[in-house]
């Protein structure tokens, strides 16, 4: 009789035990951004939040650590609990910094859980209304008189200062890259005419172009967007095989148990089917949608040897 109990008795007390991932989440999580509050990330940060939220009944807070072009967010996530209650709102930026970097905290592949994709989108290479015919022409007067085509971005390192430092390495075009606080500014210099072009957003630069102040002239990604079906990629025209797409998306500190993991990405999943979430992420100008963990990864690895090179090419200085 002993016997028989003691043999019962792991059996019992396992099925007594709940898992972790029937447990999860029985608390509050929190996504960590590294920019300001109000900004894209931010906003991008709440909705999938407030959905998230719905989806798995326990609230979810946005907490904003910024610095570093979003590197102190990314160190502080790395150190975090494996738990999943914290997740982190990554961009492209994640890998910019891979190779713009000597040292981080972090490893900026093997120190995460990768989730699911967000959002993905393009930038758009714009001018003051009237000054460029084409991107073609832009191409021509920059080989034509080197050094004379200033080009305004939103920082040293950004993902719009690669995408112009790319466009010169694949056209031989020898463009002078002027760094701003922000798309912002950039676009401010742009109306202002201290520069002749900028690379940036649909957001930053849609608005002028529909009042009339901006030409688009091409867009980076290797197929037309479809928000923008009329503007010509660099594909297409001077750069053949140009496709810079830049995203947004989910990640975690590396070791998140897989029972968990399978939980957090079909909760996302399950918010980007939404309409009202998918609308309000392609009212960023995104496109958006959910991937597998490892196809997150496999587009953070192939964008860190691409902007590692464009970074040693273009002599741009490590940090």
């Amino acid at each position: 009789m002993i016997k028989n109990l003691l043999v019962a008795l792991p059996l019992t007390l396992a099925l007594a035990a709940p898992s972790l991932a029937q447990e999860f989440p029985d608390r509050a999580m929190r996504i960590v951004h590294g920019f300001g509050a109000g900004g894209n990330a931010d906003t991008v940060s709440r909705i999938m939040g407030e959905a998230i939220s719905t989806n798995l009944g326990e609230p979810v807070v946005v907490e904003s650590r910024p610095g570093a072009g979003g590197t102190v967010a990314s160190g502080y996530v790395a150190g975090e609990d494996p738990d999943g209650y914290t997740l982190q709102l990554m961009v492209g930026g994640h890998a910019v910094a891979a190779g713009l970097y000597n040292e981080l905290p972090y490893d900026s592949v093997n120190d995460f859980t990768f989730l699911s994709t967000i959002g993905q989108f393009p930038f758009f290479v714009a001018a003051r209304a009237g000054e460029y015919e084409s991107i073609d022409a832009v191409i021509e007067a920059a080989l034509a008189d080197p050094g004379s085509i200033v080009i305004g971005h939103s920082g040293v390192g950004s993902t719009q200062h690669l995408t112009g430092e790319l466009l010169g390495l694949q056209t031989g075009a020898d463009f002078i890259h002027v760094p701003y606080k922000g798309g912002a500014a950039a676009s401010t210099a742009l109306m202002g005419g201290e520069v002749n072009l900028i690379i940036d957003t649909g957001t930053v630069i849609s608005g002028q172009a529909e009042a009339g102040v901006y030409d688009i002239l091409a867009v980076t990604s290797a197929d037309r967007w479809p928000d923008a079906p009329d503007v010509p990629t660099l594909n297409e025209t001077v750069a053949p095989g140009f496709d810079v797409v830049s995203w947004t998306a989910l990640g975690a500190p590396a070791g998140v148990p897989d029972d968990i993991v399978a939980i957090l990405s079909g909760a996302i999943s399950d918010a980007l089917a939404q309409p009202d979430v998918r609308e309000r992420i392609a009212a960023l100008g995104a496109n958006p949608g959910a991937s597998t963990g490892a196809e997150l990864q496999a587009l953070v690895e192939r964008q860190i040897a691409v902007w590692s090179e464009v970074i040693e090419t273009a002599g741009i200085e490590r940090r």
